[in-house]
């Protein structure tokens, strides 16, 4: 077969117009009928004729099960996660018709795993000296950026996992508001799905390690311990003090093992200044 002969779709069996091939294991297939696939469906070149068809038969099944979607919730802005709570389905669509794009539709229970991380992004802010050369300021100077990115494995025949941006405008501070309302789309994604929320790390970043003056980088300040007594009158819990809160009884005076230097008498009362056994004064 020649390179300008005529090929033919082995999905629909229309001719395939110029620069409209997509490539198959073993056949051919137009853009029309890959256009009909899973989003999430990667591999085209290593798959058959026949799987292709059997995929476009769970698409149009998928399709109609649509049309019974009802979203009680959505999170996200450009790529959006659509709930459906009361049907424990989902689907994820950067479209603003979904319906028409026919975004795969999956069960809760079919969700192996969410993983949602933070990438971040830090270039150096530089100066020029004299001579017109980039110099770094004193103290370096930064400029940060942070990308949700989410991935969802689930269990499907045609794909194993779903990734997308969560970002649609990406923040500049771990500390903005910004950021922190992505942190709340992560977390309800990944309450949602796993029963299990997100686990924010962004003490790890470079923003904070590059910021000497910055809380984490400052050492904990030790607490004071306080101690816990319970009243031998009325039982109430104490912290600290020498007398019960609730009804004014003395602390109970804590056993001590001492010692007479003198003879070896054993004293408990804390209070004793004088050994009882030959008054040697303690």
């Amino acid at each position: 077969m020649g390179l300008f002969d005529k090929k033919y779709c082995d999905i629909c069996g229309k001719e395939i117009k110029f620069l409209g091939n997509r490539k198959l294991d073993d056949g051919n297939m137009c853009k029309d009928c890959a256009s009909k696939l899973s989003p999430w469906f990667s591999g085209r070149r290593h798959t058959s004729v026949a799987a292709i068809k059997e995929q476009l038969k769970y698409r149009e099944a998928n399709e109609q099960a649509l049309k019974s979607f009802t979203a009680t919730q959505i999170v996200g802005n450009r790529y959006k996660v659509y709930f459906d709570n009361n049907d424990k389905k989902f689907l994820v669509s950067a479209s603003s018709n979904y319906r028409a794009a026919n975004p795969d539709l999956i069960s809760y229970s079919d969700v192996l795993s969410v993983n949602i991380t933070v990438d971040e992004d830090v270039d150096e802010v530089m100066d020029e000296n004299a001579e017109g050369k980039k110099v770094s300021f004193d103290p370096p100077k930064y400029e940060y950026e942070y990308k949700f990115n989410v991935n969802i494995q689930v269990r499907n025949e045609f794909f194993d996992d779903i990734n997308f941006e969560l970002t649609s405008n990406r923040p500049t501070s771990p500390e903005s508001e910004l950021y922190n309302e992505y942190v709340a789309m992560a977390n309800e994604i990944c309450t949602r799905l796993t029963g299990k929320g997100f686990e924010d790390r962004r003490k790890e970043f470079a923003y904070y390690k590059n910021d000497p003056e910055s809380d984490v980088n400052k050492p904990e300040e030790k607490k004071e311990e306080v101690e816990v007594w319970y009243c031998m009158k009325c039982g109430t819990k104490n912290e600290g003090g020498k007398f019960c809160r609730s009804c004014g009884a003395q602390k109970p005076i804590t056993e001590v093992s001492r010692f007479c230097p003198e003879c070896g008498t054993k004293i408990t009362d804390a209070d004793t200044k004088f050994c009882p056994s030959c008054g040697h004064k303690l």
